[in-house]
């Protein structure tokens, strides 16, 4: 039985959890007060409304149209929460919102304001000088206050972004987090399963994407996490298809990468399978060799490793492989493994968001080339942090005519044309191929733990589940 969220969110442990964030995030302030909203109805391009990353993270409260003051002065209540009060038509089309002492006994709240005191509220620490926190991806308080700055003629650099400290206290997950995660990550592999099971020649990819849809929704997942990728056939080799509309054919591989959503928290999932049920030989070369390298990554997830340690020894192993199928000519070339590795790094964190909020400690200009430079080393992977490993290879037709463009710049065009030349009748027998395999892993005290280690990955167990449901 899906436990009710309600049950989760209300618990006194869970509203401790919340109350020593919120204790946290004060202490590594100097002064000033952090003001955050929940979000606007319309502010997320889902149709459900989803409360706003880092408000629900210190405060556990989902209701839209509602905000948060935490205040660094004893002389003022430490913790506001701002809720809109509906009118009788919005009552009538949305509900009533929680009452007032509800809240204040439920979410420990010091004192429960209209959300239209809150302009007031900002008017009037911007007219006293006091530092103003907010996150800066909230654009329209952002706007907000620097307007009422402006009029005061009082300075921009009281707005300060709380983003940052907020952002690093989320990348270690506690026991409740690490629950919903693994929650998350069953209600895929329960998705994946029935993909599985009713996948076949002449099917739609938005079938799957329907099985997969009623599935979240049958075990108590509000929405997915991201839009799904089922992608069939050619649409296979693109990193992040989304028509999920083509007619799958006997054949084909279909892609699939999905997301679900269970209690606020994401899992990010991809599998690989034969539409029909059965791996061709060179679908199995890429197969193997993609779970190979997934292998090889996840073996270097554990604490004390650099974070980009997965990434080059995904990287070894792909360029032995790639070498031994004929696909690369020379070991000591980085062009000619780039031109296999160019989708980004294989990790990113999993939390609120699916890819959430944490820094990598590689810069960002050097993010989607790192698994090519073993130099670049990242921060080290910590007990608590929870990521993706997604190694993936993807052989586009005609992909070697854009060797030209990739890497003019890298090598000499008689190299180059040499590369094609000598690689052609390979590639040509793998074109159209894309494998990516994608599971989520907990970094623990000695090593890790893969979430989803109960979603089949081995071609065996594919073909074995495929086979059962046709017959």
């Amino acid at each position: 039985m899906v436990p009710d969220i309600s049950d989760l969110e209300l618990s006194g442990d869970q509203q401790k959890v919340y109350a020593d964030r919120r204790e946290n995030l004060m202490v590594q302030i100097n002064n000033g007060i952090v003001i955050l909203r929940s979000g606007d109805v319309n502010d997320d391009e889902r149709y459900n409304f989803r409360v706003a990353d880092n408000f629900y993270y210190i405060t556990g409260f989902t209701e839209p149209f509602s905000a948060v003051a935490i205040r660094k002065d004893k002389s003022y209540p430490t913790y506001t929460l701002f809720v809109k009060e509906r009118n009788f038509r919005e009552i009538k089309y949305n509900g009533e919102t929680p009452k007032i002492d509800d809240i204040m006994v439920t979410y420990r709240a010091d004192t429960v304001l209209s959300y239209s005191e809150l302009p007031k509220v900002i008017r009037e620490n911007v007219r006293t000088g006091t530092p103003i926190y907010i996150d800066f991806k909230d654009s329209l308080l952002n706007n907000d206050i620097l307007d009422k700055l402006h009029k005061l003629k009082s300075s921009g650099k009281l707005i300060k972004d709380i983003s940052p400290i907020l952002n690093e206290m989320r990348v270690h997950k506690d026991t409740n987090e690490i629950k919903r995660l693994q929650k998350a990550v069953d209600i895929i592999g329960e998705a994946f399963m029935n993909s599985c099971r009713i996948c076949k020649p002449s099917m739609y990819e938005f079938e799957i994407e329907a099985a997969i849809a009623y599935t979240y929704l049958n075990l108590g997942c509000p929405m997915a996490s991201f839009p799904p990728i089922i992608a069939s056939g050619p649409n296979d080799v693109i990193f992040h298809y989304s028509a999920n509309n083509r007619k799958m054919k006997e054949g084909d591989l279909v892609l699939i990468d999905i997301g679900a959503e269970y209690g606020y928290y994401a899992s990010d999932i991809t599998r690989t399978i034969p539409v029909n049920g059965k791996f061709s030989k060179e679908q199995k070369d890429i197969y193997e060799l993609v779970l190979e390298a997934q292998n090889a990554a996840i073996s270097e997830m554990k604490p004390g490793n650099y974070f980009t340690r997965g990434d080059h020894k995904s990287a070894e192993v792909f360029a032995q492989g790639l070498f031994k199928l004929g696909l690369i000519t020379d070991l000591k070339s980085k062009w000619q493994k780039k031109f296999y590795i160019l989708y980004p790094a294989i990790n990113h964190y999993i939390g609120l968001y699916v890819h959430d909020a944490g820094d990598f400690g590689v810069p960002y200009s050097v993010y989607d080339e790192y698994a090519m430079n073993d130099t670049t080393f990242g921060r080290t992977l910590e007990k608590g942090m929870v990521l993706t490993v997604e190694p993936g290879l993807y052989f586009r037709a005609n992909g070697l005519s854009g060797l030209f463009e990739l890497f003019g710049k890298e090598a000499t065009h008689e190299e180059i044309q040499q590369f094609i030349d000598d690689v052609a009748p390979v590639y040509e027998k793998y074109k159209n191929i894309g494998v990516r395999i994608e599971d989520d892993i907990l970094i623990t005290d000695t090593g890790c733990i893969v979430l989803s280690k109960n979603i089949p990955r081995e071609i065996d167990e594919i073909e074995r589940i495929m086979e059962k449901a046709n017959h």
